[in-house]
């Protein structure tokens, strides 16, 4: 066990530059549709098939020596790419299967680079024979295993499988949390999804044709359910705060605030509403309408799901949650007013600091602030209306970013 505790002390964050060098070895894997390339030696591969520390240890020996390169590799696709921790994650996941398969000198490798890369990681076997690597998030996950140790609570990566799970007993380096907030575009290939085209339930002359990419798509199905501080609603405002991806900005966004120019705030909100709005199809009948279409999660997926902005505009079923965050993002990518998710017992609705006018209708004050009711899912409400089935309900805001 010695050897263990020797080895993983070398995977200090200042050591992540030393001076062993990867030979020219050259790993091609493709991550989220983009062609990559990184530098790796796969030469002396020591393989760990079960559970055995001082394997373990030695196979650390060998990818100590090897990722230097690897490692310099990976930190500057960050950089480029925009990648978000998380998505940080997913290339060195991506990389290590490519270069070594789905076996636990992958897991290794993995863990290796998120290390020094100076997150803090983590190992433990699953039943006895699988090796996985423990990390620490600044956020609640969900349907995720999750083990304590020295008062902090770590998660596995990969698996939900409550089977027996044993930590190794040696110490990995500390380092920082892996954050899953997403601050800014994720530069990821461009595979456009086919044309959608939606329409306002008001105004046929409000309608956009649009195309989304269907690589976020991918990522965002791989991103786990996550909140912060306990508080589980923000499981939607952090959703709702990611800004629409680089080709809706340069389309969609463009397009619809030209067709918005010169009009006021309260005119403005309206329009977005309706678009958004949509009609009701619970029994999914009609998914290629042009226009949004309500359904249940439970009915549509077998489980409750929200989805992100993108989302929303891809899939041809959306419900209440899904319409509040991607009008939120509208009005505020669109308009620059402020907004609140509003949360009801069962459902939820936006609220609009609309400064231009004083509208009337049902409204919130926050900070001092007055916020009108917007409700994307009460079917050709006007700005101001509060569905009549959650007037009397206790409300919960929250401030969106702008």
């Amino acid at each position: 066990m010695k050897k263990v505790i020797v080895i993983m002390m070398l995977l200090l964050p200042s050591m992540a530059f030393g001076a062993n060098k990867a030979k020219n070895g050259v790993v091609n894997f493709q991550f989220y549709g983009s062609d990559l390339q990184v530098r790796f030696d796969t030469s002396k591969r020591v393989k760990v098939k079960k559970d055995n520390d001082n394997k373990v240890a030695d196979c650390m020996e060998w990818l100590l020596s090897v990722t230097n390169e690897t490692l310099k590799d990976c930190l500057k696709l960050k950089e480029e790419m925009n990648l978000c921790d998380w998505a940080y994650l997913k290339l060195l996941d991506k990389l290590s299967k490519a270069s070594l398969g789905d076996t636990n000198e992958a897991t290794l490798m993995m863990t290796v680079l998120l290390n020094k890369s100076g997150y803090e990681t983590g190992l433990a076997w699953q039943s006895t024979k699988s090796l996985r690597m423990l990390y620490l998030p600044d956020a609640a996950i969900s349907q995720t295993n999750i083990i304590q140790k020295n008062g902090k609570w770590y998660y596995m990566y990969g698996s939900s499988d409550t089977t027996t799970v044993k930590m190794l007993q040696a110490d990995m380096p500390q380092g920082r949390k892996l954050s899953m907030r997403i601050h800014g575009d994720q530069k990821f290939a461009v595979n456009l999804s086919e044309p959608r085209t939606v329409t306002s339930i008001k105004n046929e002359d409000f309608s956009f044709t649009f195309q989304v990419n269907k690589n976020l798509i991918d990522f965002y199905n791989d991103l786990p359910v996550f909140f912060f501080n306990d508080d589980f609603m923000t499981r939607w405002t952090s959703m709702a705060n990611i800004p629409l991806d680089e080709h809706l900005q340069n389309t969609l966004i463009k397009e619809m605030k030209e067709k918005l120019k010169g009009m006021s705030q309260q005119d403005a909100v309206q329009q977005l509403l309706w678009w958004v709005q949509g009609r009701v199809d619970v029994e999914m009948k009609n998914p290629n309408s042009n226009c949004f279409q309500y359904a249940y999660d439970e009915e549509v997926w077998g489980y409750d799901r929200a989805f992100y902005s993108e989302e929303t505009l891809f899939y041809p079923y959306s419900d209440t949650e899904d319409r509040s965050i991607l009008l939120s993002r509208l009005i505020r990518d669109i308009l620059g007013l402020k907004v609140l998710f509003v949360y009801y017992p069962g459902h939820t609705a936006l609220a609009v600091c609309i400064t231009d006018a004083d509208v009337k209708g049902a409204y919130v004050v926050k900070d001092g602030m007055h916020f009108v009711i917007c409700d994307p899912t009460y079917i050709g409400s006007d700005v101001g209306e509060e569905m009549p089935t959650v007037k009397e309900l206790e409300k919960t805001v929250r401030l969106l970013d702008n």
